[in-house]
């Protein structure tokens, strides 16, 4: 259901910021003679700001980003369950199929949590030093499981997950 009032919530914001940035560069009272942009440009000393932002390119711009900002949002009108379905899938961390591409999309949820580690021999994997009572230093290696939740390093051409080979 919050999916659903999402997806709604975000195409009425397209709409509504596509329709301001359609019509308010090219109505004067708002974008020719605004207040803020002349004080603006007065404290900073840039007398050419007013000239630029004012030009008829800078408005067309902004118009073409409110043309971009509609179109997202008829998208979004027009695919409502396929928006949906992926932010469903998003937030369950399950793969959404995103039919532009005919592929799978894997969102794997990020877990921070801290179990507890197993001291012996030392497994392929990263290990890290502990400190004993007597103050030597002895490798404790990590749970198979800990290990494989870790992701790889941006280096490792392998792909996440995947221990190390010796």
């Amino acid at each position: 259901m919050s999916a659903k009032i999402t997806v709604i919530v975000y195409i009425l914001i397209c709409f509504e910021v596509g329709i301001l940035l359609l019509i308010l560069p090219w109505y004067p009272a708002f974008w020719d003679e605004n207040f803020f942009l002349y004080y603006i440009s007065n404290k900073l000393n840039a007398t050419w700001m007013p000239v630029i932002l004012t030009s008829g390119y800078v408005k067309g711009i902004v118009t073409g980003i409110g043309v971009l900002n509609l179109l997202a949002g008829f998208r979004d009108l027009f695919k409502f369950r396929e928006s949906v379905a992926a932010l469903t899938a998003l937030g369950n961390g399950e793969p959404a199929i995103e039919p532009a591409l005919g592929k799978e999309s894997v969102v794997e949820p990020i877990s921070i949590e801290s179990g507890p580690v197993e001291s012996g021999p030392i497994e392929s994997g990263p290990s890290e030093p502990a400190s004993t009572e007597s103050g030597s230093t002895q490798p404790i290696a990590l749970s198979a499981e800990h290990s494989a939740s870790q992701p790889a390093a941006l280096s490792d051409h392998r792909t996440t997950g995947v221990p190390p080979q010796p």
